[in-house]
């Protein structure tokens, strides 16, 4: 895990980037960094998750991610920002550590169902499970946790449909889930360009638990 420290601390907490990249060894946490460096430049402490990934991975990634988790210092609200596959691990380390505060999910693939249903990147839900039980893995099968859920996505996502995002939502508030829901004009990816408007409106719900 990387860690970026400001140079000026000016948010309360910290924030955690977990990428994604459907779980595949090929996706690195280099894919992350330049959001937790861009945190780190606002004044929040930011720590850039790696995790074991690969098949049957699942529960090596949320023992990773546990063990990252214990090992911030900072005391207050503790966000988690997971982009596609890391908003999956996101939801489900909220849901068994009450440290956490908040998840934002990017474009996130928040109902394995649904993804496997679909074939998502050529089966790699079943690729990711192996034989582990879904409804373990699956955030809108853990949902109510005390962490609040925001959900992003983007209206021309080809990679998450926009449907997983909006069956999400409806998961969320049907099981009382505290959640926010918008979608934007974006792609897959433009989540994890510092430089985008759909990252700053990711800082900007970082207000008020961190500010």
């Amino acid at each position: 895990m990387q860690f970026c420290q400001p140079e000026h601390t000016t948010a309360q907490g910290a924030v955690m980037i977990i990428h994604g990249g459907y779980w595949r060894e090929k996706y690195r946490a280099d894919l992350g960094l330049p959001l937790a460096q861009d945190l780190a430049q606002r004044g929040i402490p930011a720590y850039n998750l790696e995790y074991r990934r690969g098949p049957g991975s699942a529960a090596k990634m949320l023992a990773d991610a546990r063990l990252a988790l214990g090992l911030i210092k900072e005391e207050g609200p503790i966000t988690l920002i997971g982009h596609s596959a890391g908003a999956q691990l996101a939801c489900v380390l909220a849901a068994s550590d009450p440290r956490v505060s908040q998840v934002i999910s990017q474009a996130g693939v928040l109902d394995l169902e649904w993804a496997r249903r679909l074939k998502l990147s050529d089966g790699a839900v079943d690729e990711l499970l192996a034989d582990a039980p879904m409804a373990m893995y699956s955030p809108v099968e853990l949902w109510p946790s005390t962490a609040r859920v925001v959900i992003f996505h983007g209206r021309d996502d080809q990679d998450v449909p926009v449907k997983i995002a909006r069956l999400a939502a409806d998961k969320a508030a049907a099981v009382g889930q505290e959640y926010r829901f918008a979608l934007f004009a974006s792609d897959h990816y433009t989540w994890i360009d510092p430089h985008s408007s759909q990252w700053a409106a990711c800082v900007a719900a970082l207000s008020p638990l961190h500010y």
